[in-house]
């Protein structure tokens, strides 16, 4: 597919081109910036000496010296100051205008770090919801050009070499920006209960049992509305049937034991990321993972990059928290309660 996540050095691709989030002066001061500008050496100080200065948002190119790249495109994030339209659309131009200048060189392939997600501080999520929605959109311009969104960590060889390009699959195939999820979620929560139907006719049977419980009040009609188990009802039968201590359970997810026991007992329900990790802690498939979200109060929306992301790895099979964690840190998301990154 022309886009995936990669999980590895950028340096080391073989791509047409690698993108260096810096600064306007190419000052290789840190990060990917420094570690690029360690592996070339003192050729491309001398090729950035040339250039403009670089303004917020821009991309300019230099030779891959002694990268296994043909470009390195030079492009400065914006630093968060908290005026977010002007941010995001000057973070997402550094997307936009790199694979332009990339297309412009004659390449077909690009790699991007996640620019402004450390050192630029911009929001956990944010910096990467704004990649994927530029990178989705450069590719709807130049379809045959290959994106690679690059991340870096301690466990590349933990995770199954399939992955990543699962993972990608599953982030293009699901991600809606801004979209309304709330009846989508519905159908799929619905449809994992009882089978796939089309929405108009869970709405029709929905209203057809309401139209009768009015029009005859008793015991016979209200039979016909199917209650299912609250999100304590669940977490309790888990427990059960899986013979989980107490202890076990607050480790592994965060909570004290005031705060599970009122969680047991109904009288809080948890945060959408505790739901998260309980369904991790469960090793709970992806359709009871949404349905433990719906019973919370919450809904999987195809929107949140932290969603899509949890969600991509239930869908996979990986509940190992050592690995979860540290690849929603290497994406600057939020980690999960519980979570085991040092």
């Amino acid at each position: 597919m022309p886009f995936r996540i990669a999980y590895t050095d950028i340096t080391q691709l073989k791509v047409d081109a690698i993108v260096n989030p810096t600064d306007r002066i190419y000052s290789g001061g840190g990060g990917v910036d420094w570690l690029i500008h360690s592996i070339c050496g003192p050729r491309l100080r001398e090729a950035t000496d040339t250039l403009p200065l670089l303004h917020l948002g821009e991309a300019k190119a230099t030779p891959g010296f002694a990268l296994p790249c043909k470009y390195i495109i030079h492009t400065s994030g914006p630093r968060w100051r908290e005026s977010h339209f002007l941010e995001i659309s000057l973070l997402g131009s550094c997307y936009r205008n790199s694979v332009q200048l990339a297309y412009n060189l004659g390449c077909r392939s690009i790699a991007f770090p996640l620019i402004s997600s450390r050192g630029k501080r911009f929001p956990k999520e944010q910096a990467l919801t704004t990649a994927i929605n530029a990178i989705l959109e450069c590719m709807g311009e130049y379809p045959d050009m290959e994106i690679i969104l690059t991340i870096y960590g301690k466990w590349t060889e933990d995770i199954p070499a399939s992955f990543f390009e699962s993972l990608s699959e599953y982030l293009y195939e699901t991600y809606r920006p801004n979209e309304p999820d709330e009846e989508s979620f519905h159908v799929a929560s619905h449809a994992a209960r009882h089978g796939r139907f089309h929405v108009s006719e869970i709405i029709e049977n929905e209203r057809s049992i309401i139209r009768n419980l009015m029009d005859n009040p008793t015991q016979k009609n209200l039979d016909k509305v199917e209650l299912d188990e609250s999100f304590a009802e669940t977490l309790n039968r888990l427990m059960g049937e899986r013979d989980i201590r107490t202890n076990d359970l607050l480790d592994a997810v965060g909570l004290s034991g005031a705060g599970l026991s009122k969680i047991r007992n109904g009288i809080n329900n948890p945060s959408k990321l505790t739901v998260f990790a309980i369904a991790i802690f469960f090793r709970l498939s992806i359709d009871e993972t949404k349905d433990m979200l719906m019973k919370a109060g919450y809904a999987f929306n195809p929107s949140s990059m932290q969603d899509i992301i949890v969600s991509g790895l239930i869908k996979e099979g990986i509940y190992d928290r050592y690995q979860i964690d540290d690849l929603l840190y290497a994406l600057d998301l939020q980690v999960l309660p519980g979570a085991v990154i040092p």
